[in-house]
């Protein structure tokens, strides 16, 4: 109740939130029906999975969508170099965006991690932290649902490193 207390003050002061989270793209590879000879069954006894994708995206309370895309597991150091180019845009597009900016972040343990903090201090973010997995009060989790509902790889280009 206290962090929906804050978020609608703040909301109705006109700040900027921006929502950050993560989330992993597991299967690019759908296919579960395979070629078959007549009478032989027509399902595939195990998925293929192709490289694991990961996303790291923010989503502002004016819709804005910043997104980063690796092959790698997110953890402090991922996360602090999306930070610092989130930043670096943001200062591009307005020199006083810490002024009304607000980061919103669930308590994972890499966002609540001593150098995502001190980092945090170092580039003037002002933060919030949400409850982990507190889905209904992260709006990115909705981005992340409708995405994950496309076929985003249609064309089932590889995503493995070679």
């Amino acid at each position: 109740m206290l962090y929906a207390k804050k978020m609608l003050a703040l909301l109705d002061q006109g700040a900027r939130v921006i929502n950050i989270d993560e989330t992993w793209l597991p299967h690019l590879d759908f296919r579960n029906k395979k070629w078959r000879r007549r009478g032989e069954e027509n399902s595939m006894s195990s998925k293929p999975l192709s490289q694991r994708v990961n996303m790291i995206a923010a989503l502002d309370t004016n819709g804005r969508l910043y997104l980063s895309l690796t092959q790698f597991n997110t953890d402090s150091d991922v996360m602090l170099m999306f930070l610092s180019r989130l930043a670096q845009v943001l200062s591009q597009e307005s020199k006083e965006w810490r002024d009304n900016t607000y980061f919103l972040l669930d308590n994972a343990a890499y966002h609540r991690s001593k150098e995502v903090k001190q980092h945090l201090l170092k580039l003037g973010v002002r933060t919030i932290l949400s409850g982990q997995y507190a889905y209904a009060a992260a709006p990115v989790e909705l981005f992340f649902n409708y995405f994950k509902q496309e076929n985003f790889n249609p064309q089932r280009l590889k995503t493995s490193k070679t």
